[in-house]
């Protein structure tokens, strides 16, 4: 079995037809291990783009790539195919997060007209495996240079932002906390269920009456004695969350919730969060009609 670690660079380019922008991938990068983690082989290919032509400003200055570089690569098709030949079979594809293979997604569907990428049998959010290793007390997903101080790797030897040079940065990701037991959990199957999940948009509800929602999620109880609390204030929805004004009479206190509902493929990630409010007297609340 070998390990492809595979990174992408892109540049985000407005479709005319659909009236949406698309991250059109123009370097492809990645570096083979055997089942031994030593490095087989490297690839590294630039893809001339249809879309924009012309780099954006960030991603020359993170990259480094000059829109002269990019008129020299390939098409996509031709890059795509050379990547197919190169990785061989019986391998797992790897990605520092999935935004990369997402994208690698979307561009198929764009150019090849292909709803999966079919030599991709098997799969790693490699992000999500070392996380498992790092203590995330203060960061809700670890960045790649962060996994890597985490790990003890010196980043400064690694060059940043292109394709070939984050695989291999990840790549040391993986040998410093590489358990074949625990990575088998991680590995996943390319099949339907996995491409659904890729296509699927994680949203923020804004209706209070979605289906989805269980309206018991609008009941509201102080955080402190669990008491049902009264409304002063209805729930609306504003800033990706609905809020809403409440008062405890056991603990004579006021206080808001923040309620944001999210919808992802096979779940609804709910976070609810609590601030007392501080009046004066002359500022004392007026109860709304809840009718």
């Amino acid at each position: 079995m070998y390990y492809i670690i595979m990174d992408l660079e892109w540049n985000n380019s407005y479709v005319k037809s659909t009236q949406k922008f698309i991250n059109e991938i123009i370097e492809i990068g990645a570096v083979k291990l055997n089942s031994k983690l030593e490095t087989v082989d490297t690839f590294s290919e630039l893809i001339k783009p249809v879309i924009s032509k012309k780099l954006r400003s960030r991603i020359k200055n993170l990259t480094h790539i000059t829109n002269d570089d990019i008129k020299g690569g390939k098409p996509f098709s031709a890059v795509m195919a050379d990547f197919e030949n190169w990785v061989g079979e019986d391998a797992v594809i790897m990605t520092w997060g999935d935004t990369d293979i997402r994208t690698l997604l979307s561009n198929y569907k764009m150019f090849l007209k292909k709803s999966s990428i079919g030599f991709i049998k098997k799969y790693v959010d490699l992000q999500k495996y070392c996380q498992c290793f790092i203590d995330m007390e203060n960061v809700q997903q670890a960045g790649l240079s962060y996994a890597a101080q985490c790990l003890e790797i010196d980043i400064e030897s690694f060059p940043h932002h292109r394709a070939l040079d984050d695989s291999l940065l990840s790549a040391e990701c993986l040998k410093k906390v590489f358990d074949n037991e625990k990575l088998s959990v991680h590995i996943l199957n390319c099949d339907s269920d996995f491409y659904a999940r890729l296509a699927f948009r994680p949203y923020v509800i804004k209706d209070k009456n979605d289906p989805l929602i269980d309206k018991s999620m609008f009941n509201c109880f102080c955080d402190i004695c669990g008491g049902k609390a009264e409304t002063l204030k209805n729930w609306k929805f504003t800033n990706q969350s609905f809020r809403g004004v409440f008062f405890c009479e056991h603990c004579n206190r006021e206080f808001r919730v923040n309620l944001r509902i999210k919808k992802f493929y096979d779940r609804l990630d709910v976070k609810r969060n609590y601030s007392e409010i501080i009046r004066t007297p002359a500022e004392a609340p007026v109860e709304e009609d809840n009718q």
